[in-house]
């Protein structure tokens, strides 16, 4: 029986390569995951695929898997793609290198010259939010596609002291090298200022930070090559001083506070300005007394992908799948795009998977976890295999029970002042539902996120499963923290797959990972507009009414997908 070759970028712990080989027609012969323990957790559950575990960026595809594997059918996998947003402040770079493997992922197929493609990411990758700068690498081919473009405003510093500092060294562009902080020392700075947003936190902080500030400050004299006039190496060197004085309890907080602000908030738009022109990105500045923006021309993500792709001859299909629908017991909401050679399909409209389930028959956490509740998680990251042997349940734990012992039952070991959390939520509460006296080690209590110390709702499907460990999730019933399984079955992980590498590691490969059930959904239609059958059939795996267990059944084209050119 023909196989599909397959190749899995950005494949992390493999979650959607496992949905597209439990159809058992997909042959992926490569996966490129750059994360080391994530890449030993994809080679690991995924015996007899080449595990390149590179920069995506740094790759050749046409010399490290086309020559090797020769015609690859089938190219899918979900490049992480961050949004910019104004508003975030906390932000230290504007060009993110994630968004550049958007890039990267179009680049392979390019190279590659699949029949199919299958593109995963964030719900929000269609929104303005998320862009790119129109530089000197890609200006040509934005004019030659037609890509429209449009200008983006820039906040670069705000405040009439920063913006007045600022507005001085703008003469100096070229010379942005030699204003700048040493790079080991900004994130220092900066991380002083975010936990600086109360008296109380800004004195807690720089007592946890004792020994780096001391070392800021024995370094302060060497932290600037030069400055661009007097003003601002007086302002600079007169800080250490202020700084000092708040360390031992000398300064009040309030001139302490404000002069950390500036200090932020001027290196911030140094370090803004110089990574537009190392970027080679053209742009004008805005002056006002409060505020300095940089006005540049950009292109959407959305645009780009559907330019790009229509012309490299793809028909394309987009849709914003819940995950729940396809029996993953999380409301996870991605957008997926398929794109098909044209002359493959011959003008069919390209089709994404259709719901299996209405909302009322959602799987639930309880579906998911709940025959898990009795066994004893550990805090060990290498724990011993449990052996539990499933009694009959959810119709998603029978499925997700593949066998009778778990790995991975693994939870964050928490402090005294996490555990009286725990106890004081109830099901479907979070932080925010804690007295005051619970909330003291947050700075900014009130702007803190809703998934922050949620307790999960057994009866109804979880929201998106990120790193829990992060976010301190806890278990429905219990007083302890969500586990890496209990996690991984949320995300619809069977018992048989098995997560490497250090504790926040695991989490963080469950969270990021594609939901499997999703990508057997997908794996499914897409297979039935190639005129190929599925070995299984979700609907039957989840006791869809009037499913049979015969599955999907389409006529196979035979050899003319594999010897497409």
């Amino acid at each position: 029986m023909k196989k599909l070759k397959t190749v899995d970028l950005f494949a992390g712990a493999g979650g959607l390569s496992l949905g597209f080989m439990r159809t058992g027609r997909f042959n992926i012969v490569a996966a490129v995951e750059c994360d080391k323990y994530a890449a030993k957790t994809y080679a690991e559950n995924h015996k007899g695929v080449e595990v390149l575990q590179e920069d995506a960026s740094e790759i050749s595809f046409k010399e490290k898997i086309e020559a090797k594997y020769g015609k690859i059918d089938i190219v899918i996998g979900g490049p992480p793609c961050q949004g910019f947003s104004n508003a975030n402040r906390q932000k230290t770079s504007l060009i993110s290198g994630n968004n550049q493997l958007v890039q990267h992922y179009v680049r392979a197929i390019e190279e590659l010259n699949p029949i199919v493609f299958v593109l995963e990411n964030v719900k929000t990758l269609e929104s303005s939010k998320h862009f790119f700068f129109v530089d000197s690498s890609n200006i040509e081919e934005v004019r030659e596609l037609g890509i429209p473009t449009k200008k983006e405003r820039i906040a670069i510093c705000e405040g009439e002291k920063p913006a007045a500092l600022i507005a001085d060294v703008l003469p100096h562009i070229a010379d942005l090298g030699l204003y700048r902080i040493k790079k080991e020392r900004y994130s220092l700075l900066l991380a002083l200022f975010k936990f600086s947003r109360t008296s109380e936190r800004a004195a807690r902080y720089v007592k946890e930070q004792e020994k780096k500030i001391k070392k800021l400050l024995a370094d302060w004299d060497q932290l600037h090559e030069a400055f661009w006039n007097e003003d601002w190496e007086r302002f600079f060197r007169g800080s250490k001083e202020i700084l000092s004085k708040f360390a031992s309890g000398e300064q009040d907080y309030s001139v302490y506070f404000e002069r950390l602000k500036t200090l932020a908030e001027v290196e911030k738009a140094i370090e803004r300005l110089n990574e537009l022109r190392e970027n080679h990105i053209d742009f004008e500045i805005q002056v006002s007394d409060s505020r300095i923006a940089a006005i540049a021309d950009t292109f959407s993500v959305k645009d780009y992908l559907e330019y790009k792709f229509k012309a490299l001859g793809y028909a394309r299909g987009k849709e914003f799948l819940n995950a729940a629908d396809f029996g993953v017991p999380q409301t996870r909401e991605r957008f997926i795009m398929i794109g098909i050679k044209e002359k493959t399909i011959e003008g069919e409209k390209i089709k994404l998977p259709s719901p299996l389930l209405e909302k009322k028959d959602y799987n639930t956490v309880r579906d998911a976890i709940e025959d898990l509740e009795k066994l004893e998680a550990s805090i060990q990251t290498d724990a011993p295999e449990i052996y539990s042997i499933f009694k009959g349940g959810a119709k998603l734990a029978a499925l997700l029970c593949d066998r009778d012992s778990i790995s991975n039952h693994v939870i964050t070991d928490t402090g005294d002042t996490a555990k009286e959390r725990f106890k004081a939520l109830g099901q479907g509460e979070n932080f925010h539902n804690l007295d005051v006296s619970l909330k003291t080690t947050y700075s900014l209590p009130e702007r803190t996120q809703n998934t922050i110390y949620l307790r999960l709702q057994y009866d109804e499907p979880s929201g998106t499963v990120m790193n829990v460990r992060k976010s301190m999730w806890i278990h429905p019933n219990l007083n302890r923290a969500l586990s890496i399984r209990e996690a991984a079955r949320l995300q619809s992980f069977p018992n048989s797959f098995v997560f490497y590498g250090t504790k926040n590691s695991q989490y963080q490969q469950v969270g990021n990972a594609v939901p499997p059930l999703l990508g057997q959904a997908i794996a499914e239609c897409l297979l039935e507009q190639l005129g190929m059958y599925s070995e299984s059939s979700l609907s039957y795996d989840l006791g869809v009414e009037g499913v049979e267990k015969k599955g999907l059944q389409f006529e196979d084209r035979g050899d003319g997908i594999a010897g497409y050119v």
